[in-house]
């Protein structure tokens, strides 16, 4: 019997457009009835995650920036940060690699540099509220401690930065591909699924009870953590490869389809 639910959002739960599919909110509330906890695990920071949500976000337990932040409802924050020595090291890293352009995530803003192309500024806004654009050095005084470091390259990360950041950090730090552009840099130990596995301990949920959906490497960790783990039909081969079962696309609709087909919930009915 599902006791728990964790979900990724860009290219899992939300269509292309960066929507939430339209039967969420009755699914949510058939999920409470059912006593069933509901969780979102995203690379992306609390404030572009609750704004979505929106009224929704108060009864929804949030992992964010890859488990750097996890928000139950009506409780303080869990926040796992970098050390300042950590980000002034890999700002340095980026200032020898032309193509990658450093996102720095604190809890309540977002902060990167303001000589970023137009082309990565639009994709940092896809993703990312409440960012401040600063100089590059300004990015060495930021005072609010950063929970991850999110680094774009519009080429990729895979050829440049991945091995970059890998040779530097790799042994010390968690670093995973999160998108076509995106790697993101978080404490050693910090995953999804560290934080899927807290959930299940705090709740006494085992990985029998558990449902778990991703399309990115980010996501592998924590489809790890469940018997029904689900890789997108749109997720690449090396991240079905770590998945149970395969869930229709995301242009589908595939998250709600398969929880209710899973649960007897009928569409027609949320």
């Amino acid at each position: 019997m599902i006791q728990l639910i964790a979900t990724d959002m860009d290219g899992t739960l939300l269509n292309p457009e960066k929507k939430l599919p339209q039967q969420l909110p009755a699914l949510l509330e058939e999920l409470y009835h059912r006593d069933i906890t509901f969780a979102v695990a995203s690379g992306r920071s609390h404030m572009a995650l609750t704004s979505l949500f929106g009224e929704l976000a108060e009864e929804i337990i949030f992992i964010c920036d890859n488990g750097a932040c996890v928000m139950y409802p009506h409780e303080a924050p869990l926040l796992h940060s970098l050390p300042s020595a950590t980000v002034h090291r890999v700002l340095d890293l980026c200032q020898t690699l032309p193509g990658t352009v450093p996102v720095l995530c604190g809890f309540h803003n977002i902060y990167y540099p303001a000589d970023a192309n137009d082309a990565m500024q639009e994709e940092i806004k896809r993703f990312y509220l409440q960012f401040k654009k600063v100089a590059y050095e300004t990015l060495y005084t930021v005072d609010e401690p950063i929970l991850k470091i999110a680094l774009c390259n519009m080429n990729g990360p895979e050829q440049e930065t991945y091995p970059a950041m890998q040779n530097a950090f790799g042994d010390d730090y968690e670093l995973l591909i999160s998108g076509d552009c995106w790697m993101d840099i978080m404490r050693k130990g910090i995953t999804k699924g560290a934080a899927v596995t807290a959930l299940q301990e705090r709740f006494g949920i085992t990985a029998a009870e558990t449902m778990t959906f991703g399309d990115y490497d980010n996501d592998i960790s924590m489809l790890k953590c469940a018997e029904f783990s689900y890789a997108m039909e749109n997720a690449p081969e090396r991240v079905r490869a770590h998945a149970k079962h395969l869930a229709p696309p995301n242009t589908e609709n595939g998250v709600v389809r398969v929880i209710c087909e899973t649960l007897g919930i009928h569409l027609d009915d949320i």
